[in-house]
């Protein structure tokens, strides 16, 4: 049985996205996360059936950080500001450890990526509004888990894979 996450952030006030995001998946996916910067409001209906966490765009009442557990794994939530990942992985490895996590979303940078560091696997989806870095496209990211590794996809604005950040990491 596999295992399926959809996760988004830094939208940046672009409710439209995020709520055809839900559309699509909600029922479809175990979960749906957004990893801060949406700057909308924590009552917004929208949120219902979303874990989203505060960033520091936002200054609505979200949590600054969530951690729940999916399918067995521990997953951390944070937007990342807050853990200084524009300069460096030291405060966010720690809290994945404090937590015991397998899994460590977080966002921020704008820029996608799928690392595995010390067994925890850390994905920023990219923003789904405002791409930064070398790839300059509003990618959102499907995670699948599998028994033995995790498929990680990242997807643009129309849904479809954008292939060169496909990965699979052995869990």
């Amino acid at each position: 049985m596999v295992t399926r996450l959809i996760i988004m952030s830094d939208s940046h006030g672009d409710r439209t996205i995020v709520e055809e995001i839900k559309k699509r998946y909600q029922g479809q996916v175990d979960a749906i996360f957004h990893n801060g910067d949406s700057e909308l409001e924590a009552n917004d209906d929208l949120w219902n059936g979303i874990y989203v966490v505060k960033g520091n765009c936002d200054w609505a009442a979200f949590p600054e950080r969530t951690t729940l557990d999916i399918a067995g794994l521990r997953i951390a939530q944070t937007h990342g500001h807050l853990y200084g990942i524009n300069y460096g992985w030291t405060r966010l490895d720690y809290l994945a450890e404090e937590v015991g996590a397998d899994i460590c979303l977080y966002g921020h940078l704008h820029v996608p990526a799928a690392d595995m560091r010390e067994g925890v696997l850390f994905i920023n989806p990219g923003s789904i509004s405002q791409p930064r870095g070398m790839i300059q496209e509003r990618l959102y990211a499907q995670l699948d888990i599998y028994p033995d590794h995790y498929h990680i996809e990242f997807l643009d604005r129309n849904h479809q894979t954008y292939p060169a950040l496909t990965r699979d990491l052995k869990r």
